[in-house]
């Protein structure tokens, strides 16, 4: 009964943590903007009298070279063009998503960080499923940027998405700091409602919080972290009888990082 209300608790303050959190730091908080965030380079362009010419796979003032993936799923082939730099750099350090084509595998992979044997995507990036484009968008040094759309197999737009250095375009974020310059949480946001990855971080920049929004409600399992980047704990949000979102702690781990908690077990007991 003890253990019970001791979870019940740390749910509460979990959630009383992030709605109180974006009261507190509203002073310190702005929304992503393509045009203050992403450093534009001169015009892709070169003069002839008065025409110009776009230079050749050169994208935001960066030149790039061009990729290709053939693949098969079932009896689909599938293609993937895109563009890629040699030289990496991170231009988002909280960005939990950085696109990479992985020579050794020959795939697409997503990492939190440069890796070896891998350049990094920048550009226009095409999915195809025969002649079918199912997938489209631009990445800008790895980071999905500006408008990605999605289609299915009969041409129908099935999603279109806005990005910003890999952040949704309408994502709110609030800071440690007054200059801007420690990210504390970013709460993501399409059409007006929360949708998407949520995340929170340390003042040390180490990531805090992670977990997913669905039309403004907590879905599936969110995961806290101690300051040195361990897992501290697991919640998961289910629908109840009501609409309403029920949270449980399913996990937790001391700052050791031996678990101390595991839901399932409790229950058999």
């Amino acid at each position: 009964m003890i253990k019970h209300a001791i979870t019940i608790s740390l749910v509460t303050i979990f959630i009383q943590f992030n709605i109180s959190g974006q009261d507190i730091f509203r002073i310190n908080t702005d929304t992503i903007s393509s045009y203050d965030l992403l450093y534009r380079e001169a015009e892709d362009t070169l003069m002839i009298g008065k025409k110009k010419k776009k230079k050749k796979n050169v994208f935001f003032g960066i030149k790039s070279k061009k990729g290709f993936i053939r693949s098969t799923r079932g009896r689909n082939i599938i293609y993937e063009n895109f563009y890629y730099i040699k030289n990496p750099e991170i231009k988002n350090k909280y960005a939990q998503e950085i696109f990479f084509y992985d020579k050794k595998k020959k795939k697409i992979v997503k990492t939190k960080e440069i890796i070896d044997d891998a350049v990094m995507m920048h550009g226009p990036y095409k999915k195809r499923v025969g002649d079918q484009i199912i997938e489209e968008g631009i990445f800008y040094y790895g980071l999905k940027h500006d408008r990605w759309l999605r289609y299915n197999s009969s041409d129908i737009l099935q999603n279109k998405e806005f990005f910003s250095l890999g952040w949704y375009n309408e994502s709110v974020r609030f800071f440690w700091d007054s200059e801007k310059e420690k990210l504390k949480e970013i709460i993501p946001k399409r059409f007006g409602e929360k949708q998407g990855i949520y995340y929170a971080f340390h003042n040390n920049g180490k990531l805090a919080a992670r977990g997913e929004y669905a039309f403004n409600y907590p879905i599936g399992t969110w995961t806290e972290f101690y300051s040195s980047g361990k897992k501290k704990r697991e919640i998961k949000f289910v629908d109840s009888d009501l609409n309403l979102n029920k949270s449980f702690i399913t996990r937790e781990w001391n700052i050791n990082g031996k678990l101390i908690y595991d839901r399932a077990l409790f229950i058999k007991k």
